[in-house]
């Protein structure tokens, strides 16, 4: 008697208890019939990724075209003789400090950053932007080596960027990749000697840098 009474006091807990368990069954059974659920879980999921894929390209970009600014102004800078410091691109309180100094030698408003109007000053303002080039043969287009094989242009890029380095116009990596800050140092080059600032090895360039074909070591 006692253990029927015990049984018929816990049956509607028991019935209770069995009724969650095949509640959370069917939710289980059914998420797992419904491929069209799942796939749109991991469709948003790759969505979520590829977008935060291209942030953080957006953001890397961004900061490599702010380095190779400071480094075309710190390599300007350095030759004016107003910065004694590493061209690396990176700002800090020595790039500022020349900056400073060419502002003030300038009659420019002082302000230790890089503006439109130092820029412009420096000659590295909107006014002659360094071309966006997307490949290697931008660089020799309309120029003797445009038809010349592709590693022969990477070492002329190489043998280019050890020079303008030498000479402080350049202040990037020897590796043979071209790029606005390469582009930039060539313009200055054309600019300083008197040739037209393309930016592209053209054939004074070629010369003047002693990159022709007959001149590389």
């Amino acid at each position: 008697m006692r253990l029927l009474h015990h049984l018929s006091i816990n049956r509607p807990e028991a019935n209770a208890l069995r009724g969650g368990r095949l509640a959370c069954y069917r939710r289980t059974y059914a998420r797992r019939r419904d491929p069209l659920a799942t796939f749109n879980r991991s469709k948003s999921s790759k969505i979520l990724v590829v977008l935060a894929i291209f942030v953080s390209l957006v953001v890397g970009l961004a900061s490599a075209n702010a380095d190779e600014l400071i480094r075309s102004v710190q390599s300007k800078l350095s030759r004016l003789g107003y910065y004694k410091g590493k061209v690396d691109g990176s700002p800090g309180s020595v790039t500022s400090a020349a900056i400073r100094r060419y502002q003030l030698a300038q009659k420019l408003k002082v302000t230790g950053e890089v503006n439109q109007q130092t820029l412009a000053q420096l000659g590295l303002g909107a006014t002659a932007p360094a071309p966006a080039f997307t490949g290697i043969g931008a660089f020799f287009e309309g120029g003797p080596m445009e038809k010349s094989e592709s590693d022969k242009q990477v070492s002329t890029i190489r043998l280019c960027q050890k020079t303008l380095s030498s000479l402080g116009y350049f202040g990037g990596p020897s590796n043979g990749f071209p790029g606005p800050a390469l582009a930039a140092a060539i313009q200055n080059w054309q600019r300083d000697n008197g040739l037209k600032p393309t930016g592209c090895f053209d054939a004074p360039t070629l010369k003047g840098l002693h990159l022709t074909p007959e001149t590389q070591p």
